[in-house]
């Protein structure tokens, strides 16, 4: 069997994207799937929070790119914008394990944003340049290539905030895709806005294969939103941020889920409501998930090179926490791995 691939994305930042995306890879890979985060963002912040305190030591952070032991985007660039294919990569590489038997890394590199602008030249004129088409090719190539040489189920991109060739191809290239919101005024008006520019991607891709005859799926299937990042009162949402969550909610389902049908690219609601329901029987259609806020549980994960859903008691004792605190700590963390185990299995029965 293929693997499957999705997209976190929402063009607006500052929505844990990043860490979403890390913490489903855990959660797929602790449901027995084999699971490659794939960092698909210049900033790399992905590839940083895998690596934890090893992304600060500059020795090795050079031993790693440089002796090339691991796979990384930044020969995978090299080689496709010569034009050339990188199964040789594919074929001999390996892919950094994540201190965990299923998880595994596809490091990012600043020189991403070089390819980024390549395909976006690619995706306007293409016709006449061979070499650009071979760019687009080629990149997707390399990606099936090294999922299927290392038996994984599930890629999981992590893309860049921002409205760009890569992402465009990245997305209308994947099978499935997530939308992690924060409930404030500015998620909201991304979604008004990511809806319209899913479709003119849409339209745009359709026009490139049929001038160039390249192969691209261009039907992403939106899996739902994942509402987070907000805080609790009394175990619910605090009323201000109650408001832009339902604001989204409805948003998503009124305009966006509307509008990305017209295409074919949302999953069925009957669909999502048998796989949601046994999970999450409280949640509306195309609401995968609420998340609150971390707090001080993030800075734990990060340091113990781990999701916030798995620290244990010898984590919170490094963090210094005991007493009261430590309770509190140990009850969310509880909390967590339900939440984030159940959003596995919910990943696990829409793909």
């Amino acid at each position: 069997m293929s693997s499957k691939s999705i997209c976190f994305f929402n063009h607006k930042g500052g929505v844990s994207k990043t860490t979403t995306a890390y913490n489903i890879g855990w959660a797929l890979s602790k449901l027995g799937k084999r699971v490659l985060l794939v960092d698909l963002d210049p900033q790399c912040n992905l590839t940083g929070l895998v690596l934890s305190n090893k992304a600060l030591d500059d020795d090795f952070m050079a031993s790693f790119y440089r002796d090339r032991q691991y796979i990384t985007f930044e020969p995978i660039v090299e080689k496709i914008i010569a034009g050339n294919n990188a199964e040789d990569l594919a074929r001999d590489g390996s892919v950094y394990p994540v201190d965990n038997e299923n998880l595994f890394l596809l490091a990012g590199s600043l020189n991403i944003s070089e390819l980024d602008s390549q395909i976006t030249t690619a995706l306007k004129i293409t016709t006449g340049v061979p070499i650009l088409g071979r760019i687009i090719e080629n990149f997707f190539s390399t990606l099936e290539k090294i999922a299927k040489n290392n038996d994984i189920d599930y890629l999981l991109l992590d893309l860049s905030p921002s409205i760009s060739g890569l992402n465009e191809l990245a997305l209308m290239e994947s099978d499935y895709f997530i939308v992690p919101t924060s409930p404030d005024y500015f998620c909201l008006q991304a979604i008004h806005s990511l809806s319209k520019k899913i479709i003119q991607w849409h339209a745009e891709i359709e026009q490139f294969k049929q001038t160039t005859k390249i192969r691209i799926k261009n039907k992403p299937m939106f899996l739902g939103a994942i509402q987070q990042r907000y805080r609790l009162r009394n175990e619910a949402p605090t009323k201000s941020f109650e408001k832009w969550i339902d604001e989204i909610r409805q948003t998503i389902n009124n305009v966006f889920v509307k509008q990305l049908n017209e295409i074919g690219c949302v999953i069925d609601e009957n669909k999502f409501h048998n796989a949601v329901s046994s999970c999450f029987p409280n949640l509306s259609p195309y609401d995968l998930a609420q998340i609150p806020d971390f707090n001080t549980l993030i800075a734990i994960s990060q340091r113990s090179k781990k999701p916030v859903f798995l620290l244990d008691d010898k984590d919170l004792s490094d963090a210094k926490q005991f007493g009261s605190a430590k309770e509190t700590s140990e009850n969310k963390i509880k909390d967590f791995y339900e939440l984030f185990m159940k959003l596995g299995q919910v990943i696990v029965n829409l793909t």
